[in-house]
């Protein structure tokens, strides 16, 4: 197959020609890509022997994708995987409408699996703040890149020039404030003394904005004395070239709290003042009665001192970014089930007997009997008939066909014997083998009292969304013979 012949078929929609172009800039890289086309949705999957990242392989796919321009691909979903891993690290789906991008190199071929991403930015903001201008497009475009806007940016005698790009003029003020939120956060003020923006349609030959600002920090005089307010001394030793700029509310947060007492500080004397006065209730109770006031007044002053309010804010902010993160964490956990679930019923159709039923049928009965509640001399017949069919079926050739289900069934049935175990050692007194404990922990590393009911239900609470599960796989397979 010739060039022209790839790039015609790749045009037209072709999934093998799309992934035969996109090996061709990825394999010196170690990354191999594989696409497929359905309903209008393309799917590619790059594999590596580290997971490949998502950051900057997500958007340059998709875009490359864009660039081709073939009709019959509405949407472009991406997954980035370690070489031999079930499971893809990320995933992230794109409409084809609105990118617009030539398929071009990739700025950084490869990264570290998935539970390294924090340490592969870290490395990406060291090759930003020593001046490597790919590294500081990539971060400039994590947080535009959402708003469909591209930076490309170019370094000469301390000056940053920044292009935006998006198929409408990038929002001046906004994007002027991302960028430099972005760049102050780098600290890069060695390297970087001045900063152009320009923004402009993509397509269109001149910006339709520019705008420039200074990031190298002017001296200043800095107070100590604590009776200056400390606003006013944030703005003394943070004034910057440019008036407008806004610092991040975390550096706010943080340098407003460093003036005063600090909150933890302020807490162990509160706590001390405190223990100080119950014990004077034993010696002077009226003088442990004024101390106790005098700390509460304090602490309530303090509260509304700027850092007092800074400190609460901080606290805020940090909780809520923690509930962003857990939330985040969680959404990805579920994607990442969705897609094995999806993999997984394409699997089941593959079975060749009624096996796999069978067990999620007396698994059913389990859960049902498990629900209305059990005791220690019951449990071990109502379980037996599970066991024996997960047995049958772990014998079976199906066991190999679909390897999430076979995981599935196998664990669905070990939480029940695990409750069995926890029974006996509730009942019979029984010492904790080291690999039931190694069991334990594996599959509930949270959990210290193993012959307690609450943790007996939890395995029970396990064992039906593992049944659940199950279910869902199954129920898009055809009816097999036994």
């Amino acid at each position: 197959m010739t060039q022209p012949n790839i790039l015609e078929l790749a045009k037209q929609g072709d999934a093998k020609a799309i992934a035969l172009l996109l090996n061709r800039q990825l394999q010196a890289k170690g990354i191999t890509a594989a696409a497929s086309l359905k309903d209008g949705c393309l799917q590619v999957m790059l594999e590596a022997a580290e997971a490949p990242s998502q950051q900057v392989l997500a958007p340059w796919v998709s875009k490359s994708i864009a660039g081709l321009g073939a009709p019959s691909i509405e949407k472009v979903k991406v997954y980035g995987r370690q070489t031999g891993a079930k499971v893809p690290a990320w995933s992230q789906e794109f409409e084809v409408a609105g990118l617009k991008l030539p398929v071009t190199d990739v700025t950084e071929g490869r990264a570290s699996s998935s539970e390294n991403t924090e340490s592969n930015e870290l490395s990406l903001k060291e090759r930003a703040k020593l001046g490597d201008v790919e590294a500081i497009a990539s971060l400039l475009n994590l947080p535009l890149q959402n708003k469909g806007i591209t930076a490309t940016a170019s370094l000469q005698d301390g000056c940053l020039q920044v292009m935006l790009e998006g198929d409408r003029v990038p929002d001046e003020e906004a994007s002027i404030r991302i960028v430099r939120r972005e760049l102050m956060n780098l600290k890069a003020g060695a390297i970087i003394a001045s900063v152009k923006v320009y923004g402009q349609q993509a397509g269109e030959d001149f910006p339709a904005w520019n705008r420039e600002f200074e990031l190298v920090a002017r001296a200043s005089q800095s107070s100590h004395n604590l009776g200056v307010n400390t606003t006013n001394q944030l703005s003394a030793n943070n004034s910057y070239a440019e008036t407008t700029q806004e610092p991040s509310l975390i550096q706010i947060l943080n340098e407003t709290s460093t003036g005063l007492l600090s909150d933890n500080q302020w807490n162990v004397a509160f706590i001390i003042l405190s223990v100080i006065a119950f014990f004077m209730i034993f010696v002077n109770f009226t003088l442990a009665v004024i101390l106790a006031i005098a700390a509460s007044i304090a602490y309530v002053k303090y509260q509304n001192t700027p850092t007092g309010k800074a400190a609460a804010a901080k606290r805020q902010l940090e909780a809520l970014q923690k509930a962003e993160e857990a939330e985040q964490e969680r959404l990805r956990q579920e994607e990442q089930k969705r897609i094995l679930i999806e993999a997984a019923q394409s699997q089941a159709k593959l079975l060749t007997t009624n096996l796999a039923h069978t067990a999620l049928d007396e698994f059913s009965k389990v859960n049902a009997r498990l629900s209305v509640g059990v005791n220690y001399m019951e449990l071990s017949g109502v379980i037996a008939p599970a066991k024996f069919a997960t047995q049958k079926f772990e014998k079976s050739q199906d066991y190999k066909v679909c390897p999430y289900l076979s995981e599935l069934i196998s664990k669905n049935m070990l939480c029940y014997e695990l409750s069995m175990e926890c029974f006996q050692l509730k009942v019979m007194k029984k010492p904790v083998s080291s690999q039931f404990k190694a069991i334990i922990q594996t599959e509930f590393p949270e959990v210290y009292d193993v012959g307690s009911d609450s943790f007996i239900n939890k395995i029970w609470q396990k064992a039906y969304s593992y049944s659940d599960e199950i279910e869902a796989i199954l129920e898009s397979s055809d009816n097999l013979s036994g």
